[in-house]
């Protein structure tokens, strides 16, 4: 085989025998500079497509993308080259209306695509972007954006906007960061808010908060760099860093007298990992730390993964004597049969259900009972979000357990905190 049949070959794809990304990058020398748009076609949105393939195996998917090429091909103009620029996805340049165009390529997906026999329905996306003087990569990357938007849109295809691509494009800066926070020293810190006893008055801990105050950015929300770091292992590094810097704080404080028991977020990625438990048994352990001294906490993703790993690491803390709190219960997976049977026993109401409940008859009518069912479950109760003296009152007459709001206080430096508290008797209830 000579030289030229070998470079044509690897610039074809193997299973659709379409120029690949490679001849996209060469036929256009590194810049997409023709009139028109380039049109992106996804398939299937990464998640769905994995759902199928563990369920149908590797077998399945050449029947599945061959398909989706020959419908697209068939759906767009003969003179249009069409590229296969990665496993799911189709490129074209076009020079006509989107909008007809899109309907054209949507009305061959309406049926499904059968994959050794097997019905298979597609997700398309169909993405554009204006195509004058645009780097070819960040031309593709821009059809992508706008592909994956188009599946939340009604009229199923969307021209590239970069005002909404900037939260995309803030989100990979956030990723690339978080090294070198992680390693800075000085960019990552913990805040700490108060939790009290409703029936003593007393401080019954702290819940370590975790920020971040990136040099150039400024203060980054957890809401927002915290999911993005759940998409990597960044994850892992970050729990480490908490439980490291909040246990440390924990031993600081005991040393000057004041003796809190810490609550600690952790993520419910963490549980998915045999041996999470045993590495902070081990860590307290080597800190001399006493099990009833930390909390830890994990959101009600927790129930979505609700998989025998999840369950044994979180009944092998509790076998500890390590408190174990279901955090913003009342959100997203809230489900009265999973608390039954899992292996935790602190309850926290979310501050959406608590909120409203000196307005709102049902509710608090939801918050009273739920607080009921906890209690027969054997759950300490803790209420967030308290920001009124109207709904202190309210939850402390239910027989709520502990109290945390900006009613009581917002969440404290280290210094701040110890100040708050001096006060304060703390409450071996918690």
């Amino acid at each position: 085989m000579d030289l030229h049949v070998s470079q044509f070959l690897v610039q074809l794809d193997p299973v659709t025998g379409l120029p690949n990304r490679q001849r996209f990058v060469q036929d256009f020398s590194g810049y997409v500079t023709q009139s028109g748009s380039l049109v992106m076609v996804t398939l299937a949105d990464a998640k769905h497509f994995n759902e199928i393939l563990r369920a149908l195996g590797h077998e399945w998917s050449d029947d599945f993308v061959c398909e989706g090429a020959a419908r697209i091909r068939a759906a767009i103009p003969k003179s249009a080259t069409l590229y296969h620029v990665s496993v799911l996805s189709f490129a074209f340049l076009h020079s006509g209306p989107i909008a007809q165009l899109a309907a054209a390529i949507q009305a061959k997906f309406i049926s499904p695509i059968f994959c050794q026999d097997i019905p298979v329905m597609p997700r398309i996306g169909i993405g554009a972007i204006n195509c004058v003087s645009l780097n070819v990569s960040e031309a593709l990357r821009a059809c992508l954006v706008a592909a994956q938007e188009s599946r939340g849109l009604a009229q199923g295809w969307a021209v590239y906007d970069p005002t909404k691509d900037s939260a995309h494009r803030r989100g990979f800066v956030i990723l690339s960061q978080l090294s070198s926070a992680l390693a800075s020293g000085d960019q990552l810190r913990l805040a700490f808010q108060p939790k009290m006893d409703f029936a003593s008055g007393r401080l019954a801990g702290a819940e370590a908060l975790l920020r971040w105050v990136h040099p150039t950015l400024g203060a980054i929300s957890p809401a927002e760099f915290i999911p993005l770091a759940e998409t990597t292992d960044h994850v892992h590094q970050l729990t480490a860093w908490v439980l490291n810097a909040a246990l440390a704080q924990g031993a600081a404080w005991r040393r000057d007298g004041l003796n809190i028991p810490i609550s600690i977020n952790v993520s419910p990625l963490n549980l998915s990992q045999r041996g999470f438990a045993a590495g902070f048994i081990e860590l307290l352990d080597r800190r001399a730390v006493s099990p009833g001294d930390v909390e830890l906490e994990f959101t009600e993703g927790v129930l979505a993964t609700n998989n025998d790993i999840v369950v044994s690491e979180l009944a092998e803390l509790r076998a500890q004597n390590i408190n174990v709190a279901l955090d913003d219960f009342g959100t997203g997976f809230s489900n009265l049969g999973y608390i039954s049977r899992l292996p935790a026993n602190i309850l926290k109401i979310d501050r959406s259900l608590v909120l409203p409940i000196a307005a709102d008859r049902r509710s608090a009518l939801v918050v009273q009972s739920l607080i009921a069912l906890a209690h027969e479950l054997d759950y300490r109760v803790v209420a967030e979000g308290i920001e009124t003296a109207a709904v202190y009152a309210a939850l402390k007459s239910w027989g709520c357990d502990d109290a945390q709001g900006y009613f009581i206080s917002r969440p404290l430096t280290a210094p701040d905190f110890a100040l708050f508290a001096a006060p304060y008797t703390v409450s071996a209830a918690a």
